[in-house]
């Protein structure tokens, strides 16, 4: 993977695999969560979709913060983008209410940690990155 080869196709977009921050038990992730965000063409929105995870698990969120650094857990950090996950999708891709800029820099959410939150609880994080 040298000099721009890789093994993997581009599809677009950007990508973050949500690894479970708690230890297993009933309210943690089973596994590795998938988000991925897309520009729609058809509307210029913006489009979402979370590998993983299990429509049953009840109302979750999806937090994107100001800095990159998993370290970092204030409660009074600024957060750039909320939006919730609607209970009935399971891997399909839905419609943001927002546009997302997926660049880096300024608004871009490129390089900013992310988080999935139910309950209250923050289950799965990880950093956004280029798809």
């Amino acid at each position: 993977m040298c000099n721009g080869e890789g093994g993997r196709q581009s599809q677009g977009g950007v990508i973050a695999v949500l690894k479970p921050t708690l230890v297993p038990g009933e309210d943690a992730l089973k596994r590795e969560l998938s988000l991925r965000l897309a520009q729609d063409a058809s509307n210029g929105g913006t489009t979402a979709s979370l590998d993983g995870f299990e429509a049953n698990a009840g109302i979750a969120h999806i937090l994107i913060h100001g800095h990159g650094d998993l370290r970092h857990h204030e409660s009074d950090e600024a957060v750039l983008h909320r939006f919730d996950v609607p209970i009935s999708v399971t891997g399909g891709a839905f419609p943001l209410a927002n546009t997302l800029s997926l660049n880096a820099g300024g608004n871009g959410v490129v390089g900013r940690r992310v988080s999935f939150v139910r309950g209250g609880l923050v289950l799965g994080e990880g950093i956004i990155g280029w798809n």
